[in-house]
């Protein structure tokens, strides 16, 4: 049996396209949180950050819940992709991927202090799985992170994109 951990040593995300590369973040009620969403194969994925302490970030992405009469916490949305209305209709990898650039996007346009990337899930098993998904999604881009000011940090079992520096527009840190 094959494990998708084995499959990310030999593939990488680079050469997978995502679902979308532009990305339009608007305010959920306040700066403190944002949203974007992107439609893949007719399945209507969001992308939200979420502002906490120490001016971090944390991200994650939900998808419509598999039976949409059915409402939870987030409004009829789950960020378990078994769990979702989009099991076995959208390619995963590709999915991931365009979270990676939606958040270099946020990075580029909002420039964050620090973002948690670490998978967001009910199950554990799945959550770590996206980690190391989202490790292998940085490390194919370290360059453009770098370009961008950032680089990453593991703190335990966290990911996180971490700014570089901080400069007012002049330039000035």
């Amino acid at each position: 049996m094959i494990h998708l951990r084995d499959l990310l040593a030999e593939i990488t995300l680079g050469s997978i396209a995502p679902y979308a590369t532009q990305f339009v973040w608007q305010p959920m009620g306040s700066t403190d949180q944002w949203k974007c969403a992107v439609t893949a194969d007719n399945h209507n994925i969001e992308f939200v950050m979420v502002h906490g302490e120490n001016n971090e970030w944390y991200f994650a992405f939900t998808l419509p819940t598999r039976n949409r009469n059915v409402h939870t916490a987030m409004g009829g949305r789950t960020t378990s992709h078994m769990k979702s209305g989009a099991v076995g209709q959208l390619n995963y990898l590709r999915l991931i991927r365009t979270a990676g650039e939606a958040i270099l996007d946020f990075c580029t346009n909002h420039a964050p202090e620090a973002i948690n990337i670490s998978g967001a899930d009910s199950d554990a098993d799945k959550e770590s799985q996206k980690t190391r998904l989202y490790a292998a999604f940085v490390r194919d881009n370290a360059s453009r992170l770098s370009a961008a000011g950032y680089s990453t940090m593991q703190r335990g079992d966290q990911l996180w994109i971490v700014r570089n520096s901080n400069a007012d527009a002049t330039g000035t840190k």
